[in-house]
């Protein structure tokens, strides 16, 4: 950081002196004695000199100042290859489905305390050429061994994938202790059981979730709909996408061929809430349990949706749905309390592309620790307008967004992809480029300022999916990317203040699983930092579950209240700090 201010030069009257006219011009004596001592220390000083400069500019890399009033001290590292993961997304042909593809989903499969990641991979279009560059790949689960390092474990877990898939959400649906896994796609979306011992077991169809083969399924969560206790299912569909529609949409750009278009040529299709029977099979609730949007201008149904995230903006414990779309504005709907959802009307966010499908990414975390969820909604859509001068940020297209603590000060950040969907687009787009430099941002104010990329150091990508999780146990969050056509990136956070942390996991035990619901206050001398526990679901990506709460320069805890989604209302008091604590509902 560059300190700015303001500099006066003063002038200083001194007492003039006559020296006698020499008849030679020798050196003047006052100067002579400093020449002769410091000239035979130049080859001394001069090294100490840089060498003292050299370490200043390491001991400040590695003990950054703490944040302040300022920019938040953020660095990361590109861990990719040492760690592990060679996952490399493929896309099929010049599609609008596969433009969007590249999906990660974070979570602990095997409940050894460490986040594990599944990765979402496209597949060749039934009627393109079998070609070996064509060739089928599977969805990819990697193990997480400690320390950030991850192993390749699909085919032990019965995880070999081959679909044109899209996101991957978790949730506990059997109540068993282990996390199971829904993806979804085009064409028939899949339900993974989690049997324990590093095993899944596909039983879409006996769960009854299997879709039509020519659906087009977006973002899902699992939740607890209508209280029960048992984990429901809502999944959004963009559209309806047959064969023969989709090669029949000649979206074209000049020189380019065959490219990204609105997709206004194909049927609508709503989203569907999924209720668990609690005996392993779902039921699809009728009218879509309320979620179906109605244009004003046109009386038809919205389409395109993207993504959704889960709140509680009344406080009432019952969870409410935004969903955004692709182009159309944002929208809430709130819980009535029997398992269905009305549309809260006054809560639109932009309608431009790309914009409305990043602020439910970036609801994964809380956007301001010290506020509710009905302040967190408005911060929200401020997060999907950022693209307006009066926000400070000229961002044009986001996708996968998070919004999290990155140097444990008790702010938050913005962690946005910079995503494009249309390759080639600086061809008819000055300035804009398809692969991109991810954005770290921070608020200023009422605006908010991009930290500079040199300090950052992030590579060009064509980001899509972007999660956080304390992937090397150190405390703070680190950040993985799912990319469209090209390989995953793991970014260890080496942000190094040194600020304390308390990281919670919640364990559900009247509440459904994961506890979706539960706000959870942290109570330091100086202030109250609030989260609410639930599925960290977003644009093509699903961040870990586990809370973390950055204390800056609160040295101490007093205590930590968490009001349960059943009523109960508990109270801990932690010792110590910089550890994951483990509370069970009582």
């Amino acid at each position: 950081m560059k300190a700015s201010g303001t500099f006066r030069v003063h002038a200083h009257s001194f007492p003039q002196v006559t020296a006698p006219a020499p008849a030679a011009r020798p050196t003047p004596p006052a100067i002579q004695p400093v020449r002769s001592v410091v000239s035979p220390l130049l080859p001394v000083l001069l090294p100490l000199v840089l060498a003292a400069i050299v370490l200043g500019a390491v001991f400040a890399w590695l003990f950054p100042p703490a944040a302040g009033d300022g920019a938040p001290a953020v660095r990361f590292s590109d861990i990719t290859a040492e760690s592990g993961p060679s996952f490399t997304h493929r896309q099929g042909e010049a599609e609008a489905p596969t433009t969007l593809g590249g999906a990660v989903a974070v979570f602990d499969y095997n409940g050894d305390s460490r986040p594990d990641l599944f990765l979402v991979n496209g597949a060749p279009w039934p009627w393109e050429e079998a070609r070996e560059e064509r060739r089928v790949r599977s969805s990819t689960l990697y193990r997480n061994e400690g320390e950030g390092r991850f192993t390749d474990v699909t085919a032990a877990a019965g995880l070999t994938t081959e679909m044109q898939g899209m996101a991957a959400v978790t949730g506990d649906y059997d109540a068993d202790g282990n996390e199971d896994l829904f993806v979804t796609g085009i064409g028939s979306n899949r339900l993974y059981r989690n049997l324990g011992q590093g095993r899944f077991e596909d039983v879409t169809e006996s769960a009854g979730l299997a879709s039509d083969e020519n659906l087009w399924s977006t973002g899902a969560a699992w939740l607890d709909v209508d209280r029960d206790g048992r984990l429901d299912l809502v999944v959004l569909h963009y559209a309806r996408w047959p064969q023969e529609v989709g090669l029949g949409q000649a979206f074209a750009v000049a020189q380019m061929g065959r490219s990204y278009g609105t997709p206004t040529g194909f049927i609508s299709a709503y989203p569907t809430v999924w209720i668990n029977q609690g005996d392993g099979r779902f039921t699809a609730r009728p009218d879509s349990g309320g979620l179906r949007d109605i244009d004003p201008e046109t009386r038809r149904p919205v389409a395109w949706p993207l993504a959704l995230t889960v709140l509680n903006v009344d406080g009432d414990r019952w969870p409410d749905l935004l969903i955004t779309y692709h182009n159309h504005a944002a929208a809430l709907f709130l819980a009535r309390g029997d398992g269905t959802f009305a549309k809260q009307t006054g809560t639109q966010g932009p309608r431009q592309e790309g914009a409305a499908a990043s602020f439910a990414s970036a609801s994964a975390l809380p956007f301001a620790q010290s506020q509710g969820d009905a302040e967190r909604l408005q911060a929200l859509l401020a997060v999907g307008s950022l693209d307006r001068p009066s926000a400070g940020l000229p961002l044009a297209a986001k996708l996968g967004v998070v919004v999290i603590d990155l140097d444990l000060d008790g702010r938050l950040e913005i962690f946005s992809a910079q995503g494009r969907a249309e390759p080639g687009v600086n061809r008819f787009e000055s300035g804009r480029d398809f692969a991109s430099a991810p954005k770290v941002f921070w608020q200023q104010g009422e605006a908010w300022r991009a930290l500079p990329d040199a300090e950052n150091a992030l590579p060009l990508l064509t980001a899509r999916g972007v999660a956080a999780a304390d992937f090397d146990g150190d405390g703070d969050l680190d950040i993985v990317m799912a990319q469209n056509n090209g390989h995953v990136v793991l970014l260890r956070n080496e942000q190094r203040t040194g600020s304390p942390w308390l990281r919670l996991t919640l364990t559900a035990t009247r509440s459904a699983p994961g506890a979706t619901g539960a706000r959870v206050e942290v109570h330091t001398p100086r202030r109250v930092l609030t989260q609410t526990a639930g599925p960290a679901v977003g644009f093509m990506a699903q961040s870990e579950s586990t809370l973390t709460f950055g204390l800056g320069d609160d040295a101490r805890v007093r205590k930590i209240v968490i009001q349960w989604p059943s009523g109960e209302v508990q109270e801990v008091k932690p010792e110590g700090l910089n550890r994951t604590l483990v509370i069970r509902e009582p």
